[in-house]
């Protein structure tokens, strides 16, 4: 699996680094992350606040937007997305649940987020100026 992480130069940084990638893949299911190919960090921010994680199983990208949101956010949002493909969940628009997938997935992700939290990096991200 290739991670590339897009280069920030300005303020906010990616809430996860390119190192937290393995570390979270390592404690889920293989149904869960089967077909994953790619997995970009994208330096995107603001454009839309709602969709954190999105991945696209024809071609294997997974797409992480985690710049200017905590590490839980993010974190959860991946899980979501992962545990929702898994199950055969329909997204809605802005990649939200329907309400009587919500609590299903909920469910399943917090013991994750909280398992998962602890283990990635905690370290300072200096940008360049």
């Amino acid at each position: 699996m290739k991670v590339i992480e897009d280069k920030v130069t300005v303020y906010p940084p990616h809430a996860i680094c390119k190192a937290d990638i393995p570390v979270i893949l390592s404690f889920l299911p293989a149904e869960w992350t089967a077909g994953i190919q790619t997995v970009r960090l994208s330096s995107s921010h603001g454009e839309n606040p709602t969709v954190i994680a999105f991945f696209h199983p024809p071609d294997g990208s997974l797409l992480i937007k985690s710049r200017g949101f905590p590490k839980e956010r993010v974190l959860r949002a991946l899980l979501t997305e992962l545990a929702g493909h898994a199950s055969g969940v329909v997204f809605l628009n802005y990649r939200r649940l329907q309400k009587r997938d919500a609590s299903r997935i909920e469910r399943l992700v917090a013991p994750l987020v909280e398992e998962i939290l602890p283990q990635l990096s905690w370290k300072k991200v200096w940008l360049d100026k």
